[in-house]
């Protein structure tokens, strides 16, 4: 965000709104990319878990 920083809890010198928009497309592209981990995340952990059923359900 290149625009003059500035704080969101301050009534008295509220953000423009390019700063706000800027301050939502950051959120945005952060939100995303942890998004894109929890799922990869979520996914190997059904993989190690679908491994370990069909191991045990070999054993029987």
């Amino acid at each position: 965000m290149n625009t003059k920083s500035f704080d969101l809890n301050d009534i008295a010198n509220e953000p423009t709104d390019e700063q706000l928009n800027a301050l939502m497309n950051d959120v945005i592209v952060e939100v995303r990319k942890k998004a894109v981990i929890a799922h990869e995340q979520l996914m190997e952990m059904l993989r190690k878990e679908i491994r370990r059923v069909n191991q045990v359900q070999g054993k029987q």
